[in-house]
């Protein structure tokens, strides 16, 4: 397919998004022990959602949700009148977090079948919470392996932000060392490369002269706009920007993200000092190298990555 895009943009597409979990106390003593993101109740995860979108949308942008079948049931009317206003829904999964607690790893733990099984159950949830299906993908700790792609592919998936380049975590399935960095149709066949699927996959931002042994997760890989994390946001905004540039990008597009256990409500808090740091490291590091930062869903980059193509 032609790529009917020029060769370099100025335009930078952000896409702020945020992991929406159950409570902590909803689930079990093992998934606790996998993964203790979530918020202490439902009261904390509406606030953190709502403020994180509300901040956003004062800034110009738009947000993408990845919503947990849980949180699908519980926030139905919330994310009912986000998404009514522009802002993307898409599934959300940790196995362990779902279900009768059959699954205890993490999704790129499973075989084909079996990752097809659960996708399926956390989909009739999600569908029947929100009167649709899910459109968009992301999994917890951004756990895949080589057939992730194609099973989400199958299952009627657009696209999603399931990767995080340079990421090593082997305990939680998560190996993006050498990962494509830049938006692609995904490969029905090795995970880290281009491909020709219609699935289109948005990778996370990461800055390649930021590395660290020890991230926010316990991995070796990259500083990123993870915005809860102690990072040098603003740093990594600009470096991420400057590889733009300097590698001649046609889809730029800064990708950011949170969970829905940060009080966005309260301007003092880590989370949103680092929100407002991130926002205002946008405008100006743009604006300083001619770039135009352009709100963007997971929903919109694969409209136009589409389209550019067909």
């Amino acid at each position: 397919m032609v790529n009917r895009r020029n060769e370099t943009s100025s335009e930078v597409f952000v896409l702020f998004t945020m992991d929406c979990e159950p409570a902590r106390g909803d689930v079990t003593p093992h998934a606790a022990k996998m993964s203790a993101s979530g918020p202490a109740d439902y009261e904390e995860s509406e606030r953190a959602i709502r403020a994180y979108c509300d901040t956003t949308r004062a800034r110009g942008f738009a947000t993408t949700l990845f919503v947990h079948p849980e949180i699908a049931v519980i926030h139905r009317d919330l994310l009912l009148d986000l998404q009514a206003r522009g802002d993307c829904l898409g599934l959300h999964l940790h196995p362990y977090k779902f279900g009768d607690g059959r699954y205890e790893h993490d999704l790129g733990a499973y075989p084909a079948s079996e990752q097809r099984e659960m996708l399926c159950q956390a989909i009739d949830v999600w569908q029947e919470a929100l009167g649709q299906k899910p459109l968009y993908f992301r999994a917890g700790y951004f756990s895949a392996n080589d057939s992730t792609f194609s099973v989400l592919q199958e299952l009627g998936f657009r696209g999603g932000s399931l990767s995080i380049p340079g990421r090593v975590l082997p305990e939680h399935c998560s190996v993006w060392a050498g990962a494509e960095l830049y938006a692609h149709r995904a490969h029905p066949g090795f995970r880290h490369l281009k491909g020709s699927s219609p699935f289109v996959e948005i990778p996370v931002s990461v800055d390649l002269q930021r590395p660290v042994q020890r991230g926010a997760a316990g991995e070796q890989g990259y500083e990123w706009p993870y915005v809860p994390a102690r990072y040098d946001h603003k740093q990594v905004i600009g470096n991420i920007l400057e590889r733009f540039q300097s590698d001649s990008v046609s889809y730029g597009a800064i990708v950011m993200d949170s969970h829905n256990d940060q009080d966005y409500t309260d301007p003092a808090h880590p989370s949103s000092v680092n929100l407002a740091l991130v926002l205002d490291s946008i405008e100006s590091f743009c604006a300083a190298r001619g770039m135009r930062p352009v709100s963007a869903t997971l929903e919109s980059m694969c409209d136009r990555f589409l389209a550019d193509e067909a």
